[in-house]
């Protein structure tokens, strides 16, 4: 007897050199192959997402099918500052920029500023001022008389406090937090000006009343600008 072969297409056959056996080896054992390589594509491609998945998000060939609320969320989005800032920090860091304090320093130093202003009750734009005419918000200014950091931390007076306290004078936060508490004590007990005048070292002398003076008049610029006056007529304008 000769063997039967049944498939779902060609339903039953005779196995052999006959035309129906022959259409069936030629067509459907080729859809099967192409289903067997369809099946073992899947199963490496799911197992290749499965490793490695993609964190990107949807990816639409065409923008119109993004739907109309996602569009307007990355677009109100793309408007918006990457990060929202205190409306104090942004004015201090404004503040720098015309000062042209680098770029990569304001944010940080700004922050600082604000956060000390907070902490020891002085307006952050006192301390802005200071800050520019000590160094110019550079962390790492040391100058001949041995004060150092943004805020220039006088170390011979305040550097034993600074290591009993584990205090880096380097570090903008800590230099611009330890200043600021040496300020607002000058400040609390002299008085806003002659607190400023102290924090230079004004000791009563001549000599450092004078430059402790001039100091004061670059902080007080800084902080309390002038406006410009305005021109005086000349007589001869004026016929």
């Amino acid at each position: 007897m000769e063997p039967i072969a049944f498939c779902r297409r060609c339903r039953g056959m005779k196995v052999g050199w006959n035309k129906a056996y022959i259409i069936h080896c030629l067509i459907c054992r080729q859809m099967v192959l192409r289903s067997i390589k369809s099946f073992i594509f899947i199963v490496v491609l799911s197992s290749l997402i499965f490793a490695f998945p993609i964190t990107t998000g949807f990816v639409f060939s065409d923008v119109d099918q993004i739907p109309t609320l996602v569009r307007t969320q990355i677009s109100e989005a793309s408007l918006l500052p990457a990060v929202v800032l205190d409306p104090s920090i942004r004015s201090i860091d404004h503040l720098l920029s015309f000062y042209k304090v680098e770029p990569g320093l304001r944010s940080r130093v700004s922050k600082a500023i604000v956060e000390s202003g907070k902490k020891y009750n002085l307006d952050p734009k006192l301390i802005a001022a200071i800050v520019i005419v000590e160094s110019r918000a550079n962390p790492f200014a040391i100058s001949e008389a041995d004060s150092v950091g943004v805020m220039q931390i006088h170390l011979p007076t305040w550097g034993a406090i600074a290591d009993r306290e584990n205090i880096n004078l380097f570090k903008v936060e800590d230099n611009v937090r330890l200043g600021s508490r040496i300020l607002s004590g000058y400040v609390t007990r002299y008085g806003l000006w002659e607190g400023v005048m102290r924090y230079k070292g004004w000791n009563d002398s001549p000599d450092s009343e004078q430059h402790a003076t001039e100091y004061m008049e670059k902080v007080k610029q800084i902080y309390q600008p002038q406006p410009a006056a305005p021109p005086i007529a000349t007589e001869a304008a004026a016929q």
